[in-house]
């Protein structure tokens, strides 16, 4: 499948994949900061943004494959720099589960490794349903917004609200059905955290109400020597709430990876 995607920046390889329904563009401030050092390639991942939107039933791995075809287009055989946030994360434990020869070092952002309860299943089954009545994104954007937040966000920084709706809004109904699937049927890599061999960096908002703090630090107490950064006033989207510390934090663990 031929992704969109944005490349920037010189040096090493730097893999960043977005959440649901948002697109590459979360990125921005990761382009600035972190593509001034590092080479950072961020598609929009199937059914997102610019990216093919085909009508069907997705798969994290089927994603984690595109991702894979992507780097081999751009002739980068070299292991690098994955990181994902959310479903970007599971996205990213899928390569280093099935591709691990490809992976230099992890980022695991805002996610977790469970798969989805029985009950969270069927209330994506539910929303899908809802999508595609609706024909556009509409109930998915009205369900995920109110909770990507914190507080603080919400309060002084509403322009990143805005920004938020107007890249979700950009996907089409048959792409946010499709990643629904994907997200529901997502397989559990919670046996996979203890093989992992990388240099791994856990990083979540102090706010985030879908995958609370308290599920990053389960997931780095499980992958020998991983790094846990929690980000201040910040909730699901903690690189896209507050660059500066997570770019920070990012940009750390990026510079230890050299020789």
């Amino acid at each position: 499948m031929r992704l969109a995607f944005s490349d920037e920046g010189p040096g090493p390889v730097v893999v960043l994949l977005h959440g649901f329904p948002i697109g590459r563009m979360m990125w921005k401030d990761q382009f600035s900061a972190i593509g001034a050092m590092y080479r950072v390639i961020a598609p929009d991942l199937l059914g997102h943004g610019d990216s093919p939107a085909p009508d069907g039933q997705y798969s994290i791995d089927g994603m984690a494959d595109d991702v894979i075809e992507l780097l081999d287009t751009l002739g980068l055989a070299e292991p690098v720099v994955v990181g994902g946030l959310s479903m970007g994360g599971y996205v990213a434990l899928s390569i280093i589960a099935r591709y691990p020869e490809r992976v230099r070092a992890l980022m695991l952002m805002d996610t977790r490794a469970t798969s989805d309860t029985p009950e969270a299943a069927a209330k994506r089954g539910e929303l899908a349903e809802a999508v595609a009545r609706a024909g556009n994104p509409g109930p998915a954007i009205e369900v995920m917004l109110p909770r990507f937040f914190s507080k603080s966000t919400e309060e002084y920084r509403p322009d990143l609200v805005v920004g938020m709706r107007k890249m979700m809004e950009r996907n089409s109904a048959r792409g946010v059905v499709g990643t629904l699937h994907a997200l529901a049927t997502r397989p559990d890599r919670t046996e996979l955290l203890g093989s992992i061999r990388v240099p791994t960096l856990v990083l979540v908002g102090e706010h985030d109400a879908i995958t609370p703090p308290e599920d990053s630090m389960a997931m780095a107490d499980a992958i020998p020597g991983a790094r846990l950064e929690v980000i201040p006033a910040a909730g699901h989207l903690a690189p896209y709430e507050n660059p500066t510390v997570s770019n920070g934090v990012i940009l750390r663990f990026l510079e230890e990876l050299e020789p």
